[in-house]
């Protein structure tokens, strides 16, 4: 999960010692007479950091046949397009929005917010954390995530189809924000220690189950791993006991979204190709499917849609070769720490692994000299930043420059119309008469110029070649493991598996995954 919750493990420490929260009154049960009742229920389970590789190996053991089931009954896709940066909280927020980052404004898993003149951070690592205070960390991540940075103008998934007249639900999703309000459990020693309000809502679906943290009615009295040891409930085995438990009291939406976060973990320690791994967690997905009578009658009864949300880059062994020291490569400015104000200091740095964002808070003409600067360490990939109306690209690897911005002289597969000037190359670009060909970025242009304008300030974007990372303080290191956040096809590409349903994804993109569910409804009245 990105490291999403390293928050979490100071704050389990304080709930040891408390009883259990209490559940909320949300139920499916009753709503189901004002509701409409669609012929298939749709399920959406997201297996973190599952690719096309690891299911293709995993299927010739054998060894995934709850996976196997479906792709025989339905389709399999191994090159679904992630947003960029290539972090969850980006991800989700683009499947909810149908949005990428420049619209629905959560630019990466770190980013500065310039409004009130510091970093956020959704929880990287716990130097991160405790340098950034636990208490801001907890209400960044719990509350104003999906309540505040999460563009309100622009409705999620969840909302669309409450307007429609569907219920929804999520079961662990980081991202979750629906129409209604939820009671989030603070044990009573964290909000003294932490001096947080007594008492805490967040906007979800219907039914929300997040943990420990939120807890539907239906999980009342049912034993789940949810213990300190287990990330409160933040695993794999929860998420599916619990949506087993909803299932069985009656209380399936009309449309559900599962997260199974722990094998992205694994993979970070042993690299995306620790099939053991994706094994249990596919042992996992295959008791959701045992929820029903057989597995021809869950897919009877829904649609399943299961995806990726990012791959995985290999990192080298060394850990100093892998890192690009980004302290180093800025030698002699001042840089802002964890904590300070960002306004303070020259340049300010967003480390999001295999991408990170600079930041000139008070020099914002200087983003091209600080993009040249970079090019001397050639484990940087490109380099990019916007000047007028256009995004200018540049690359260690040639000596020359590239820039590009919306327009009608060429078209890409997704449609999208671009204007271009330079060395094409630099972005990994062919040209085949007025067609653009992507290689090694998926879909470079859409994703440089969503990140590029996420923010309220101009920004610089880093990012590296495969095998490599950035370093900044308080940023985790995975020599010899994988790890994402970056722009390459190694970080973008997922897989994505639907059965129960004929209609195919126009794009494989998962910022038009939304537009394609919503047509699932449509077409299933």
């Amino acid at each position: 999960m990105k490291k999403f919750f390293a928050l979490i493990f100071i704050f389990s420490l304080l709930l040891s010692a408390c009883q259990q929260p209490p559940e909320n009154n949300a139920s499916i049960k009753g709503l189901e007479k004002a509701d409409k009742d669609p012929q298939k229920k749709v399920i959406l389970v997201m297996i973190d950091s599952m690719t096309g590789s690891v299911i293709d190996k995993t299927k010739e053991k054998g060894s995934i046949p709850g996976l196997q089931f479906l792709m025989e009954n339905g389709q399999y896709y191994k090159d679904l397009v992630a947003p960029f940066p290539s972090m969850s909280v980006v991800i989700e927020s683009t499947l909810l929005t149908g949005k990428m980052a420049d619209e629905h404004r959560i630019p990466g898993l770190n980013w500065y917010k310039v409004d009130e003149d510091r970093y956020i951070d959704y929880g990287t690592s716990i130097e991160k954390t405790l340098k950034l205070t636990p208490k801001q960390s907890f209400e960044d991540s719990l509350y104003h995530l999906n309540n505040t940075h999460l563009n309100p103008n622009i409705p999620t998934i969840h909302e669309e189809l409450h307007a429609k007249g569907f219920t929804t639900g999520s079961v662990n999703f980081i991202m979750y924000r629906g129409h209604k309000s939820h009671p989030v459990y603070i044990p009573p020693y964290i909000q003294e220690t932490l001096d947080l309000p007594e008492s805490m809502q967040t906007n979800g679906p219907d039914l929300l189950a997040f943990g420990q943290l939120v807890k539907p009615q239906a999980l009342k009295d049912k034993k789940l791993p949810e213990s300190i040891f287990r990330k409160l409930g933040l695993n794999d085995e929860y998420s599916v006991e619990a949506t087993k438990a909803l299932i069985e009291a009656g209380e399936q939406p009309d449309f559900l979204t599962i997260f199974l976060p722990d094998f992205d973990r694994e993979a970070h320690e042993h690299s995306i190709q620790y099939l053991k791994g994706f094994e249990r967690a596919e042992t996992f997905f295959q008791e959701l499917l045992n929820s029903y009578d057989s597995w021809e009658q869950a897919l009877e009864e829904n649609i399943f849609i299961v995806m990726g949300d990012h791959g995985q880059d290999k990192l080298l062994d060394n850990d100093v070769e892998l890192t690009i020291d980004l302290e180093e490569l800025y030698e002699g400015m001042s840089i802002a720490p964890l904590g300070e104000k960002v306004s303070d200091y020259e340049i300010a740095f967003a480390n999001n692994h295999r991408m990170s964002y600079v930041y000139a808070p008070n020099n914002q003409n200087s983003l091209s000299e600080l993009a040249e600067i970079a090019m001397i360490d050639d484990r940087i990939a490109i380099a990019s930043w916007v000047d007028g109306e256009w995004i200018h690209v540049l690359s260690p690897n040639y000596n020359s420059s590239f820039r590009f911005r919306p327009g009608n002289t060429y078209r890409d597969r997704y449609d999208q119309g671009w204007d271009i000037e330079g060395d094409e190359r630099i972005a990994a670009i062919k040209i085949e008469k007025n067609q653009l060909k992507y290689e090694e970025y998926p879909d470079v242009l859409n994703q440089l110029q969503s990140a590029l304008y996420s923010h309220d300030i101009p920004t610089l974007i880093l990012a590296a070649k495969p095998s490599y990372q950035f370093y900044s303080e308080g940023a985790p290191v995975h020599e010899g493991g994988g790890e994402h956040g970056g722009i390459h096809a190694n970080d973008t590409l997922a897989s994505l598996i639907i059965a129960g349903t004929e209609k195919n994804p126009e794009k494989l993109r998962i910022v038009d995954l939304k537009a394609y569910i919503l047509g699932l409804f449509e077409a299933n009245e």
